[in-house]
């Protein structure tokens, strides 16, 4: 009876919980240009442009592990005008993206709500500066954008 009663102490005290790993991402970009413009009306022009490159967002983005490879993923994401606070794509909460899935290591990832289209997911990268003129030709010194 001793023995068995201190074998499972032992082995309570020992024993390692086993848990999916889960994990939630909080992360957003915030984006404002400036602008000057000579001889407006024979006057300069100054003015300050929220989104001017890839436009102001914050998002929320997670997985949980559901074993065997799957898991189950969301993500919501906010545009927002960093000017005046306002809320983007028509005023929505999550406008930019809102969707959730489920995503397999052999089969693939399947998802269901508001989201980028391929054009973004695929083209966005092969342009120029990366904002539909892609990343592949431009630097970040290069004078050929006058973005501020």
């Amino acid at each position: 009876m001793k023995k068995s009663l201190i074998a499972l102490a032992t082995s309570a005290t020992f024993a390692v919980p086993v848990f999916a790993q889960s994990s939630v991402t909080l992360y957003g970009v915030v984006d404002e240009g400036f602008n000057y413009t000579n001889n407006v009306g024979g006057k300069h022009d100054y003015e300050l442009q929220s989104g001017y490159a890839q436009g102001s967002r914050w998002g929320l983005k997670g997985a949980e592990d559901l074993g065997g490879g799957t898991k189950a993923i969301f993500q919501l994401e906010n545009g927002f005008n960093l000017n005046n606070g306002r809320l983007g794509q028509g005023g929505l909460l999550f406008g930019r993206q809102a969707y959730v899935g489920v995503s397999n290591a052999t089969f693939g990832t399947v998802t269901l709500g508001r989201q980028y289209d391929s054009v973004v997911d695929y083209l966005a990268q092969t342009t120029a500066n990366g904002n539909w003129a892609g990343y592949l030709f431009s630097h970040p010194f290069d004078k050929a954008m006058s973005q501020a």
